[in-house]
């Protein structure tokens, strides 16, 4: 359970800053619907076009993880939850790798948890995992989990909150954190489930898988994306909606049938296991 040595000069940089300022004026610079000169120039990760990238901080790796879950981007509620925890940290004295993982604790998946592990119990991932339910690795098997992103930075378009899309590696910004951040990540957990949340961030696996950058074998995708954004179709997910009306939903159809095929997957695994 570690950060690399660029991550931890990095964290060192930006200190000062946090805890020079009080947790409202962080909040606000990372809220601010126009230009933050604390968000975008002092954090600031770049600009392309209509996106920019800001720095928080989620570098901390639970490397004895055997499993990974994988969302789009942070957004802003995490950012600023993740930059609060680590200005609180370093404020108690605490060592830079402890504040990391405090910060990280915060603020992964935060307001999603429930739903992710509600969508992950339904399609049979915690019989995968040998668990009671897969909420458990947001308590008390938290310490059998990675949480990280795609994109592993607040990644904003136009200014506000990035969903994410089908052309994250057709973009030079996007691609260069992917390849510079997550395959080396992931690399460090060459025998963890990947379980990316959303159809965008298991395309992004999938390209990586296709090169060789990661096992497709432990890639488990299917499960959307909990940000509560999607309600028509996390029913279809969870089977609430049946037959013909989930077929209507937008998507639904599409829903179903990565959902019936991440089943299929979970069946054979645990199949296997039984058989040996």
């Amino acid at each position: 359970m570690s950060l690399d040595m660029s991550a931890r000069a990095r964290i060192e940089r930006v200190l000062p800053a946090l805890t020079s300022r009080s947790a409202d004026e962080i909040a606000r610079a990372v809220d601010a619907p126009g230009p933050s000169a604390f968000r975008d120039e002092l954090l600031g990760l770049g600009r392309e076009g209509r996106f920019s990238a800001f720095y928080a901080p989620f570098d901390w790796i639970n490397d004895q993880a055997d499993v990974v879950i994988v969302g789009v981007t942070p957004g802003r509620r995490q950012a600023k939850d993740a930059l609060l925890a680590l200005r609180s940290a370093a404020m108690r004295g605490v060592s830079v790798d402890e504040a990391a993982a405090a910060a990280k604790a915060q603020a992964s998946f935060a307001g999603m948890r429930e739903l992710g592990a509600r969508l992950m119990d339904h399609l049979g991932l915690h019989q995968v995992f040998g668990l009671h339910s897969t909420g458990d690795l947001f308590d008390s098997a938290a310490g059998r989990v990675h949480s990280t992103s795609v994109l592993r930075y607040p990644v904003l378009k136009n200014g506000a909150n990035f969903a994410g899309d089908r052309r994250i590696m057709a973009r030079p910004i996007m691609r260069r954190m992917v390849e510079e951040n997550l395959v080396p990540e992931l690399a460090r957990l060459p025998n963890a489930w990947i379980v990316p949340f959303g159809i965008n961030a298991l395309l992004v696996l999938e390209d990586l898988a296709t090169r060789g950058l990661i096992n497709g074998d432990r890639l488990l995708g299917g499960v959307l994306h909990p940000s509560g954004q999607q309600w028509n179709r996390y029913k279809v997910q969870l089977g609430l909606t049946t037959g013909a009306a989930a077929r209507a939903v937008p998507g639904g159809a599409e829903v179903l049938r990565r959902s019936d095929l991440l089943r299929g997957r979970v069946e054979r695994i645990v199949g296997l296991r039984v058989a040996a």
